[in-house]
């Protein structure tokens, strides 16, 4: 089987398995977490992003597998047993264009929230004693980049773009205490550091490949909340006062809106998790969410059951001179390209109504049985139709 008769059940068999592939990764990843609880945020950050990339991983090498050839783990079509119709069936169509829609509804929803913030690098310059302020940071957090300083109308500090990276800053920011002011504006800079632009944009393609999943949404949750912790973390050892930093998330929550989804804002993560981390310096171990648990064992046992109707496994290629029973002169050549194997059964009756026939599976000749025979039967009376 070849071209897109086996890349459609090849994806429906991936999408099934990633069922149970990406809920394992999130499982095995929370016990990583949770073993590397008393870690750095960032290390916590790159195992999550790495688990996430994973989650993406697995199903490609399912469907690689699967339309290479047979494999242990993936249920096939054996050559003796019945077919339902010829071409794909309806499974294998509905299910990758069901995956698909998702991805293109929730890339879309990305792409109209990357605009929002290529619209927002037209605001106005902030005025010169923040962009000296934080020109100061920026040295102190050893970045060589050059960065932008734009004033928001209204909200909270966020940063965006990698090679020319742009900090907002709303009129509200130069109302606080300094030591604030800084403490924000150098968690706004870790995000340059750490280049989280770029991988805040290799997460979000990760979601929209895998927005199916709730093993997904959760741990891509994690990698937020372990991003904004990292930055409180750089934040700290340039400001060196937790406490201010909290002071200035309490603050900056009272502000009005919020930047786009796409961008890093000093808002993000989850606000109360973020001040109980800074002030007391622990964070709460990652719990195995049993929801997940849940996840496994159910696309476990789908994929488990998954047996795909013939008609997603076989090509049927017919070349008669007759639909019906063989007459003296006439010939039915007839081949199926399954999963496994590839039969090829040629029969032909000569003037004399002698009646030749060969039936091969993989250029390998095989008796002509009872099971063979029915099975033959039934696709003559496929092309038949």
């Amino acid at each position: 089987m070849t071209g897109a008769h086996a890349s459609l059940p090849a994806a429906t068999y991936a999408v099934v398995h990633a069922l149970w592939q990406a809920a394992l990764i999130a499982v095995a990843t929370a016990l990583a977490l949770r073993a590397l609880r008393r870690r750095s945020a960032a290390l916590h950050h790159a195992v999550g992003l790495a688990a996430l990339v994973a989650m993406v991983l697995a199903p490609v090498v399912t469907f690689a597998l699967y339309r290479r050839g047979p494999s242990q783990l993936l249920a096939a079509a054996d050559m003796t047993g019945p077919v339902l119709v010829r071409g794909a069936g309806w499974l294998a169509v509905s299910v990758p264009a069901l995956w698909l829609a998702g991805v293109v509804a929730v890339a879309t929803r990305q792409v109209i929230g990357w605009r929002a913030v290529v619209a927002l690098g037209r605001c106005g310059a902030a005025p010169g004693d923040w962009a000296l302020r934080i020109d100061q940071l920026r040295r102190r957090l050893g970045i060589a980049r050059a960065i932008a300083v734009r004033a928001l109308p209204a909200g909270a500090p966020f940063t965006a773009h990698a090679r020319r990276p742009i900090v907002w800053l709303p009129p509200a920011w130069s109302a606080l205490p300094i030591v604030q002011r800084d403490a924000l504006a150098a968690h706004e800079l870790a995000h340059v550091r750490r280049l989280d632009w770029i991988w805040n944009g290799v997460q979000h393609v990760l979601e929209a490949i895998l927005w199916f999943h709730p093993a997904a949404w959760w741990l891509a949750r994690r990698v937020r909340q372990d991003r904004e912790h990292a930055c409180d973390d750089l934040a700290v050892a340039t400001c060196g006062d937790a406490t201010a930093l909290a002071e200035a998330l309490l603050a900056v929550e009272h502000a009005a809106g919020q930047g786009a989804r796409l961008a890093l804002a000093a808002r993000g993560g989850e606000l109360i998790v973020r001040i109980r981390r800074l002030l007391v310096d622990a964070a709460s171990p990652p719990r195995v969410p049993l929801a997940l648990i849940g996840v496994l064992l159910l696309g476990a046992a789908l994929a488990s059951q998954l047996v795909l109707p013939r008609d997603m496994l076989l090509e049927l290629r017919v070349d008669a001179s007759t639909t019906g029973p063989l007459t003296p002169g006439t010939y039915r050549d007839i081949t199926v390209d399954a999963l496994r194997s590839t039969g090829h059964y040629r029969g032909s009756m000569d003037a004399d109504g002698q009646l030749r026939e060969v039936y091969e599976e993989d250029s390998e000749p095989r008796p002509i049985d009872p099971a063979v025979r029915a099975w033959l039967d039934e696709l003559i009376a496929i092309d038949a139709r």
